[in-house]
């Protein structure tokens, strides 16, 4: 062609064909070539589209207006792809060079092929087949044949043209055409006839017919009549049937002649008959076989010359049954025996079979369930079971749901799913000999395999190509295909030991195994994917895959390792570029890890994670995941551990790159290194920098002459080597140097200035002679040529190492020779290894080579073996676009590395712990609580039995006493008429009767004190005892200097108890201390033993606050029955006040109670309390708060003067003699006193130890006359009368006071009488206490040890106190 313009070359066809080829070689001359062509058709200049292959990505590609043509002397092949009608129509093709090399286009050579057999009539045009051993198409003539040539037909043509009356001659049916066609193989074709038009010729009256004759096997013939009066050409069908393959021994022929019946016009004068050529084109059927038929299995038989080697079934599937799939298997049921499987489109309702069927004992038999409901596109046999694929969801009869595919296990006859199936129809289904015996492939249009019911697993994108593992019954991985594939075979059914499989359709790139980013070599050097299907690593949102380093953890020597990647990547559970193996599952290990992980360490159970940091305010903004360049994260909490986060160069974190971390052996020291300036924004230590791994803390490194990033780490002892770029002012750049912990300061490496360029990484070599040694793996400055070195220990020297300059190496790693593959290296490289293959790879060691290799000869790998300087590929990798991809690392498990950590207790024990020491603090507090309460109960019944003896006290004390005051004492200044019985009763009784009138006395008199041991020569208050009313001298203990109840040197007063049977409540400032015995007060005022009765810090409670109330109701009935009894007491009363001039009460307003008159002698005093509103007794506050709200006469102190002990009296299971006569008289006054007044039995006192339910109380009662339950123990409920729903329950006596503190809690008074109804629980009783008639009845739970089944003595009593 002419120096840069444009050019073609046309190619005219002689005949019509229908080209498939098209085979092209470029010219080389003078740096000259085709770079693009257009194929056109001739006659009409219609580009025609063209095919061909893609040299670099290796997939198909097709193209219109420019194809592209390499520049080299090697075949590129072109293939039609238009549409039948469009290729049969042609001419010929033009082939358009549009672009060229250099100064212009050109060829070097040119073959075009067509795709069916032909034979011609004029020889000429027979071309050879393709096949070097093939026979040539050939043609002979016998008679007068001319060959014709009209201008409006494409090529040239035999015409025999005779008279008409000659054509029945002997010369005229001996002119004949005989061809012979190449047939390349048997089976079934249909032949063309070839007529010209007779509008070419202008001999339409002169045409006739043809007699045809095919020998189409060596039996028979077929005759065939074929007319020629086609007005325009046309290729007329002549025969359909079976064809033998040409061979020497037999080839079929085709004979044509003039018919001699044949029809001509009748004005014709002669007769015509013409012929071209005879096609043959090649189909898969010629008749209805009902779907199935039996091929003879030696295709090369003799036979196949006499006819076709198969036949139909004996038994015939039914009319219009499809067919699609068929497979044989050894059934293993109870009569094993080799049977004939199909699948397809049928149904039989007489045999009851439906889709698929077993051809058993040559005839047609259903499966199980009646077989498929839907169609069946595929089936095979693989360990007893029949694998079935289509287009069905259950069995015929719907009892087993599937989803187009499913397993028919034939020993037991059962069908089966496969999982949850498939989402999409199922074309082929066969064993796949490359994975294994038990492994079958599927393939078809669906895109995901469905999860099983009840599995755990998601569903699982595989786009058309599956595979089943038969043993372990799951879906397994499978080949990389990327594109569609739409077939499948396998010769398994040769049952020979190296069977091969086929996946065919539209693919663009294609691998042996799918494993996404991660592969392990096992012990039989076989590769696997790491991960279970499903379950594997997937591309992150930008759609990048990649896993840069690995780690298979361990906290210590001893520990299973787990292993760890990272990367660029997502998880199946959402998490990003960093993953740990587990369960066969890739699994979330870290949240929030963005970026690129890139280095991966551990130090004991600290885990550091580098890489490129990705901290931005749009990442921000968005909630994607922030990575600073570097985590920690223990594996212990599974939780991050807080560090300062690094800058980089610029000052933010969006810089920051991490490129290694390593660790310092049997230290804390971890070293980190990339492109970073700061830590913490405050600490310089650019590029460099090292993390106590105890206290979290940054520390800069000495100052370095650093100038770039740190891309690796390596530690020889305590030598560090870190590779970067170091530059002192203007001298040359070095490449890796050394720092040295011992003296903190930096050192160059011998022989490290010979390096080429940066490292990309150190590798830790095998000790030779006590030295480590390492390799040195880096690009050159100049080109970027990869470069191999190793440091010895003394010096660095480069390595013989020739690559491809485009190539990439990731990692190096020495591995012994006995790792490697003997296929990979071969046994004649086995005597090299044994021996040092050169200066830098010690004898008997390889180096594994991983990235992305271009080496010697133009192979490209991704993982290769390099000795003596030689290359042996092993892995190579694409990516899902088909392009090549990369290994970033290979790793060994390892033992990790020993650090020296400080072991702190975690947050959760360390609360854990203060929470018990807290707790042990509370428990102690609550037990010396209990302690405390518990002695205060013990107290606070003393103090409750001994006020309730004074109420006996002042019901009994007459009767108790043997001294009978004289007459002028007690009545002399009375004023009032008295009686000489009631001298007999003693001063007990009379003060008894004093307080069974209206209920006090009120006399205004200045206290004066009986004798000078009385005195209080402090001036402040004193009390004074019952015994006053008969002159009797007693002692006043723990009297309270600054109490604001009773001053001294005002009006006083003293009430008696209120009512006759009211018990006593005694002040912690007023308890009265007697003694009779001695006649006098035991302990003076201010002696050293009032400190007995200092401890009772409180008012003891021993009255309920129903007993306050009673105490008016009894004070209004004694007003309203103001009788005798009235003026018996008056008189008594007189007399006392007459003899000891008592002072009136300071509660009260002065006047006579009894009469309701003010007294003359009286002055209105404002109302104070001598129960203290502020003290920490309950019972006190309650006598506070009751008299702030009306008047009531408080209890007072009153001792029993015939009590030996000197205390106040405590009560006894029994009255003495003197005490129930007492009671007798008191109750007879009291008795006569109701019966004027009408009353009935007044209510009696809770803590009167004597009182009676009735208003006669005989003094000659014996208690043993009393109702069961009661006591003469002093008590709110003592001497009740026991109702009748009560009588049931067994008694109980309070031995101390118990306060309910929770709803269902039983509260009762020390003495008190508890009606016990569940003892079932050894701790907490349940029981009743009854307060009275009119109030309700009280039930609860209380603890069993505050009761007891006696009544306490009075001894008890005494000894609480």
């Amino acid at each position: 062609m002419r120096d840069k313009l444009t050019g073609f070359y046309r190619i005219d066809f002689p005949f019509k064909t229908t080209p498939s080829l098209l085979r092209l070689m470029n010219t080389m001359y003078q740096d000259r070539g085709t770079k693009a062509i257009r194929i056109e058709a001739a006659s009409t200049n219609q580009a025609l589209t063209m095919s061909y292959l893609d040299p670099v990505t290796k997939s198909e590609q097709f193209c219109t207006q420019s194809c592209p043509v390499a520049q080299n002397y090697q075949w590129q092949e072109y293939r039609f792809v238009d549409n039948s009608a469009t290729l049969g129509n042609i001419s010929g093709i033009v082939i358009n060079i549009v672009d060229w090399y250099g100064m212009g286009g050109g060829f070097n050579k040119i073959e075009l092929y067509q795709r069916d057999p032909r034979v011609y009539a004029d020889d000429r045009f027979s071309s050879s087949p393709c096949s070097q051993q093939a026979s040539r198409p050939s043609s002979s003539i016998t008679g007068d044949w001319k060959t014709t040539s009209p201008a409006s037909y494409h090529g040239t043509y035999k015409t025999l043209t005779v008279a008409k009356a000659d054509v029945n001659s002997a010369q005229t049916q001996s002119a004949r055409v005989r061809m012979v066609p190449h047939v390349p193989e048997s089976g079934f074709y249909k032949i063309y006839m070839m007529v010209p038009g007779c509008q070419n010729s202008n001999t339409c009256l002169q045409r006739s017919s043809a007699r045809v004759e095919l020998s189409m096997i060596r039996k028979y013939a077929v005759l065939v009549t074929v007319p020629q009066h086609n007005f325009a050409d046309e290729e007329i069908e002549v025969y359909t049937g079976y064809m033998p393959a040409s061979t020497q021994e037999f080839s079929m022929s085709i004979s044509v002649g003039l018919d001699a019946n044949g029809e001509v016009d009748a004005q014709a004068t002669t007769v015509e008959l013409v012929v071209d050529y005879f096609r043959l084109e090649r189909v898969t059927s010629y008749t209805n076989l009902n779907g199935v038929i039996e091929i003879a299995s030696n295709l090369a038989s003799p036979l196949q010359m006499d006819g076709p080697l198969y036949q139909p079934l004996n038994t015939s599937l039914p009319d219009n049954s499809i067919v699609y799939s068929a497979t044989t298997g050894v059934s293993n049921d109870t009569r094993p025996e080799t049977t004939l499987y199909l699948g397809g489109r049928f149904s039989s309702q007489d045999s009851g079979y439906h889709n698929i069927a077993q051809y058993r004992n040559s005839k047609l038999k259903p499966l199980s369930n009646t077989g498929i409901w839907g169609t069946v596109y595929s089936v095979t046999f693989s360990n007893s079971s029949i694998y079935v694929g289509g287009s069905f969801n259950a069995t015929a009869d719907q009892a087993i749901a599937l989803s187009n595919v499913a397993q028919f296990n034939t020993t037991d006859q059962a069908w089966y799913p496969l999982s949850g199936g498939v989402d999409g129809a199922v074309s082929n289904v066969t064993p796949y000999s490359p994975f294994g015996p038990n492994v079958v492939a599927m393939s078809g249009s669906f895109q995901t395999l469905i999860a099983g019911p009840g599995s755990e697993s998601e569903a699982i994108n595989m786009h058309g190509l599956a595979m089943w593992d038969t043993a372990f019954n799951q879906w397994t991985y499978t080949p990389f295909v990327k594109g569609s594939p739409s077939l499948l075979f396998s010769d398994s059914w040769q049952k020979r030991a190296n069977n091969v499989a086929l996946v065919a359709g539209s693919l663009s790139a294609v691998a042996a195994l799918k494993a996404e980013g991660a592969l392990l070599l096992d012990a039989q050097q076989n590769i696997q994917p790491l991960g279970m299907l499903g379950s594997s690593l997937r591309p992150d949102d930008s759609g990048k895959l990649a896993v840069n380093t690995g780690l298979w953890y361990a906290k210590k020597n001893g520990t299973t390792a787990q292993l760890i990647v990272g990367g660029r990547f997502k998880t199946p559970d959402g998490s990003t570029n960093l993953a740990k193996l587990k369960d066969g599952k890739w699994r979330k290990l870290l949240d929030g890890v963005g970026g690129e992980v890139l280095t991966i360490n551990n130090a004991a159970n600290l885990l550091f994670i580098g890489g490129v940091a990705n901290v931005t305010e749009s990442s921000s903004d968005h909630g994607d995941s922030n990575f600073g360049g570097l985590v920690v994260y223990n594996m212990d909490s599974r939780s991050s551990v807080g560090i300062q986060q690094l800058q980089g160069p610029t000052g933010d974190h969006s810089t920051v790159r991490v490129n290694k971390v390593a660790i310092r052996a049997d230290t804390s020291m971890v070293v980190v290194g990339g492109n970073f300036s700061t830590a913490g924004g405050m600490l310089s230590c650019p590029y460099i920098c090292t993390l106590d791994i105890n206290e979290n803390q940054w520390s800069p490194m000495t100052s370095s002459s650093l100038v770039d990033q740190v891309t690796d780490l390596l530690f020889s002892g305590s030598t560090l080597y870190v590779a970067g770029t170091f530059q002192n002012g203007t001298s040359p750049r070095v490449y890796l140097m050394r720092y040295n912990f011992a003296t903190s300061s930096w050192d160059s490496v011998p022989g490290a200035s010979a390096l080429l360029g940066p490292i990309t990484s150190l590798t830790p070599g095998i000790s030779e002679a006590g030295v480590t040694a390492f390799y040195i793996s880096g690009s050159s400055v100049s080109g970027g040529a990869p470069y191999l070195a190793k440091y010895d220990g003394t010096s660095v020297a480069l390595a013989d190492y020739t690559i491809g300059s485009s190539s990439t190496v990731r990692s190096i790693l020495e591995v012994p020779r006995s790792r490697i593959p003997g296929s990979v290296i071969g046994s004649s490289s086995s005597s090299s290894l044994n021996r040092r293959s050169s200066a830098t790879i010690p004898s008997g060691y390889v180096l594994v080579v991983s990235g992305d290799l271009d080496l010697p000869g133009g192979q490209r790998a991704s993982n290769a073996f390099f000795y003596d300087n030689q290359w042996a590929p092993f892995l190579s990798t694409i990516q899902a676009d088909g392009s090549p991809g990369y290994i970033g690392s290979v790793f060994f498990e390892r033992p990790p590395t020993n650090v020296y950590q400080r072991h702190r207790l975690s947050v959760a024990l360390v609360i854990l712990i203060a929470i018990a020491i807290a707790l042990g603090i509370t428990f102690l507090i609550v037990l010396v609580g209990l302690v405390y309460i518990y002695l205060r109960n013990r107290r606070e019944a003393a103090a409750t039995a001994s006020a309730a003896s004074a109420a006996l006290a002042a019901t009994a004390g007459g009767a108790g006493t043997t001294k009978a005051p004289p007459s002028a004492a007690m009545f002399g200044n009375s004023g009032a008429g008295g009686t000489s019985d009631y001298t007999r009763l003693g001063a007990g009784a009379a003060a008894a009767a004093v307080g069974g009138g209206a209920g006090a006395l009120a006399m205004r008199s200045q206290r004066t004190v009986q004798g000078d041991n009385y005195a209080n020569g402090a001036g402040e208050r004193d009390t004074w005892g019952d015994n006053a009313f008969v002159g009797e001298q007693v002692s006043f203990d723990n009297i309270a200097p600054k109490t604001d109840r009773l001053v001294s040197g005002q009006p006083a007063g003293l009430a008696g108890l209120a009512g006759v049977s009211r018990q006593a409540a005694v002040s912690s400032e007023t308890y009265v201390h007697y003694d009779d015995r001695k006649g006098e007060g035991k302990y003076p005022a201010g002696s050293a033993s009032n400190d007995l009765n200092d401890s009772l810090d409180s008012i003891f409670e021993s009255a309920a606050a129903e007993a306050e109330a009673e105490a008016e109701v009894e004070a209004r009935e004694r007003t309203a029955s103001a009788g005798s009894m009235d003026a018996v007491l008056a008189g008594a009363a007189a007399a006392a006040a007459g003899q000891h001039k008592m002072p009136s009460p300071q509660h009260y307003s002065g006047g006579n109670a009894m009469t309701n008159e003010p007294s003359p002698d009286s002055t209105d005093y404002s109302r104070t309390s001598m129960y203290r509103p502020d003290s920490t007794n309950p019972f006190e506050q309650r006598l506070a708060m009751r008299e702030s709200q009306g008047t009531f006469p408080p209890a007072g102190p009153y001792a029993d003067g015939t009590d030996g002990l000197g205390h106040i009296p405590m009560p006894r299971t029994h009255h003495m003699e003197s005490e129930q006569v007492a009671a007798a008289a008191l109750a007879g006054a009291t008795g006569a006193a109701r019966k004027a007044s009408g009353k009935g039995s007044r209510r009696r006192s809770e803590t009167a130890s004597t009182r009676n339910t009735e208003a006669g109380l005989s003094a000659s009662q014996s208690p043993s006359s009393r109702p069961s339950g009661e006591s003469s123990m002093n008590g709110s409920s003592t001497h009740l009368p026991i109702r009748d729903s009560l009588r049931q329950y067994p008694v109980f006596y309070a031995k101390f006071t118990f306060s309910s503190r929770e709803t269902g809690e039983l509260g009762f008074r020390a003495g008190e009488r508890v009606f016990v109804i569940d003892q079932s629980d050894e701790i907490w009783w349940m029981g009743i206490v009854d307060h009275g008639s009119d109030q309700p009845l009280e039930q609860g739970v209380f603890p069993a040890t505050y009761v007891s089944g006696a009544p306490p003595k009075s001894t008890d009593w005494a000894e609480l106190v």
